[in-house]
């Protein structure tokens, strides 16, 4: 983004934010001391009746760390402690009476909601010690399980790894979205995902696109893959789960172990891999994937 481009966004931040248009007609600045000027005037106009509205500035990168830096103290944010970000995506747009749920669940006062945009919130939770993967997944299904059993509406979240400064919050932000991006995209009936457990689906989210392509056309086909119906692919995604298991998966899916077999007897015949074999389910899973993968990114 060049100076004028910069400059344009922050005077447009800056009119929303007071409601006065600003121009700069003449200035002795370089355009870097402009741009940095602009940046502090705007803390002080758009931040200075919100925290939620300098952690959002901060968080999403139009406020960079050393513009922030001397305003902790104002908003009586510690620079060290132990934080994790949630991120959370309604399925459709949240109401209001969220916000007030969320806040509900915070145990300390420096927590904070953040209001993303109409289907995003964010939430910045300080811990007295380094929780587990565990503890992270407990919090993470309680925000869950209060917010779909109140408001009706499904919600899936994904966080960050632990933090223990200030500073290195924008980046944990960058990567709880991410995951949820990956997630719905290599797992969309997931419900919370978590950016360092998400393994395989991170190392074929960075394969490029042609690369892709050209392993789905050397193993099973695009258009192939697209005649797969959906009952069909639950059945796999169920089949892989259960470690390749047809008594745990026809119990899971409540089918008869004859059904299973004769469904994925008639996959076999359409895509020429069995799946009860090791390697051949290795490589419908991964070309299942990448199918996702190509589709959602077109």
């Amino acid at each position: 983004m060049d100076f004028n481009e910069k400059k344009s966004k922050l005077l447009e931040q800056l009119n929303n934010a007071t409601g006065i248009n600003f121009e700069i007609s003449d200035s002795d600045l370089s355009d870097e001391e402009t741009v940095n000027k602009l940046k502090e005037i705007l803390v002080h106009f758009n931040g200075i009746d919100s925290k939620n509205s300098f952690y959002k500035l901060f968080l999403t990168g139009e406020l960079s760390y050393a513009d922030a830096a001397p305003s902790l103290h104002r908003y009586h944010i510690e620079e060290n402690g132990i934080r994790h970000i949630f991120y959370l995506e309604s399925q459709q747009e949240y109401k209001k009476d969220v916000i007030s749920l969320l806040k509900s669940l915070l145990l300390d006062s420096k927590d904070v909601v953040i209001e993303m945009d109409s289907r995003h919130l964010l939430v910045v939770i300080n811990f007295a010690f380094d929780p587990t993967q565990e503890d992270l997944n407990q919090a993470a299904n309680s925000y869950l399980d209060m917010l779909e059993s109140e408001t009706y509406i499904s919600f899936k979240l994904s966080y960050s790894n632990t933090v223990t400064s200030f500073k290195d919050l924008q980046e944990a932000y960058k990567t709880s979205v991410l995951a949820m991006k990956i997630g719905n995209i290599f797992n969309a009936n997931g419900r919370i995902y978590c950016y360092d457990e998400l393994g395989l689906d991170r190392l074929l989210y960075n394969i490029p696109l042609e690369e892709a392509k050209s392993y789905l056309d050397r193993h099973i086909n695009f258009d192939i893959l697209s005649q797969i119906d959906e009952e069909t692919l639950n059945l796999l995604d169920s089949f892989f789960a259960n470690d390749l298991s047809l008594a745990e998966t026809s119990r899971k899916m409540f089918i008869h172990r004859n059904t299973l077999i004769y469904r994925l007897d008639k996959f076999t015949d359409l895509t020429g891999y069995d799946v009860r074999k090791f390697s051949d389910a290795i490589t419908v899973k991964i070309s299942l994937m990448l199918y996702n993968y190509i589709r959602l990114s077109k």
